[in-house]
């Protein structure tokens, strides 16, 4: 056996049917899409979503949900993370650094979930009024 020699399945491989071909041909004339009609024009489909001119599901169904812009570049820590990364000057550098923030974060905000806290010097960095307190009694230093 050659290459030349292979010849494929011949039950698997049926003939397209020729449509358009005239009368003898059992599917010319309207080739067998009826008579006038959208279906049967050239490029004839109705556009996706449309419902015959009925309001269409889309507009039927209420607009919900915001998502704010503002929201994708900022983040979101805990003290305790924080505490527990060892870091004494934080800074959004030294956070991305120490990978607890993505790179193109740009705004964190501290928040408090221990009463536990260490001496830490932020800089650029938003904190709630109980973090910066802790911060604060702990000798460390808070500049937005």
């Amino acid at each position: 056996m050659k290459l030349n020699e292979l010849k494929p399945n011949p039950k698997r491989i049926k003939a397209s049917k020729r449509i358009g071909r005239g009368p003898g041909s059992g599917s010319g004339k309207t080739s067998g899409k009826g008579h006038k009609g959208l279906k049967s024009r050239s490029g004839g489909r109705v556009r996706v979503g449309f419902e015959g001119g009925q309001m269409p599901l889309q507009k039927r169904v209420p607009k919900y949900g915001f998502s704010s812009r503002v929201n994708r570049k900022s983040e979101q820590l805990r003290l305790s993370t924080l505490v527990n990364s060892g870091l004494l000057d934080v800074s959004i550098e030294s956070l991305v650094t120490a990978n607890l923030i993505k790179n193109d974060t740009k705004k964190v905000k501290i928040f408090l979930d221990t009463d536990e806290c260490t001496k830490l010097n932020l800089k650029g960095i938003h904190t709630t009024t109980s973090v910066k307190k802790k911060i604060e009694e702990a000798g460390g230093s808070v500049e937005e």
